[in-house]
């Protein structure tokens, strides 16, 4: 019985995460899809660079970033940092956004490859039209669950910098976005992780401060500012 109130203690939070990270993931891929067929702007056609290759065989890791930003969250136990962890998506999501609706960038694409990957790129690049380029917006999410789950598992730290340094490059070698863009999406996760932790950090110092204040003016030793 205690083994069963132990699981169910775990898999209630852990379901509302999901939910929440669900809610909030898909909100923006829908957001992404609505302006990836607006245009209110001139468009810039932009061109990947002659050394970044066409490698159709990291067509998984790259759709294994998405699962990373969707999933990885759920792990975070402490309330507190998952909470943090969404504010920060938000922010470096709204930094991103501005880009895509009044600066629009779309990138040349490779001929589609024959074989075993041509149903998948038919697919991909059918749902998504290849706008929305600068910055990359694909690079935001796992950077940001990475950050707040090596916070939480400090031994998951060097694992998922080694993850994130071998998918990321996928977005490029998918042709998806440039490397300039995904550093672009990088440094706005950057932002977006900084304005979390800021906010996170002046609420529990708030916090903090609210009982000390408190317990000082139930103190009779201590004079206050109306008897002084």
């Amino acid at each position: 019985m205690q083994t069963r109130n132990t699981n169910d203690a775990w898999l209630l939070p852990a379901f509302r995460r999901l939910a929440a990270v669900t809610v909030l993931a898909w909100a923006m891929m829908a957001t992404y899809l609505f302006i990836n067929r607006l245009h209110f702007g001139a468009i810039t056609t932009v061109e990947m660079p002659s050394w970044v290759p066409f490698w159709p065989g990291f067509f998984p890791p790259y759709v294994g970033l998405m699962l990373l930003t969707w999933f990885l969250p759920v792990a975070l136990q402490n309330p507190d940092r998952f909470r943090a962890c969404l504010r920060a998506y938000v922010w470096a999501w709204l930094l991103v956004i501005p880009w895509w609706l009044f600066t629009p960038t779309m990138l040349l694409r490779p001929p589609l490859p024959g074989g075993f990957w041509a149903h998948a790129f038919t697919w991909l690049w059918n749902v998504d039209e290849p706008l929305n380029v600068t910055p990359c917006a694909h690079a935001v999410g796992p950077i940001v669950a990475a950050w707040f789950a090596a916070r939480e598992y400090p031994a998951w730290r060097w694992p998922l910098i080694v993850t994130l340094l071998l998918t990321l490059p996928s977005i490029a070698l998918v042709w998806q976005h440039r490397p300039v863009d995904i550093l672009l999406g990088a440094v706005a996760a950057g932002i977006g992780i900084a304005i979390a932790e800021a906010v996170g950090t002046r609420k529990r110092a708030r916090i903090v401060r609210v009982p000390d204040d408190e317990g000082s003016s139930e103190n009779p030793s201590t004079p206050s500012t109306i008897d002084a």
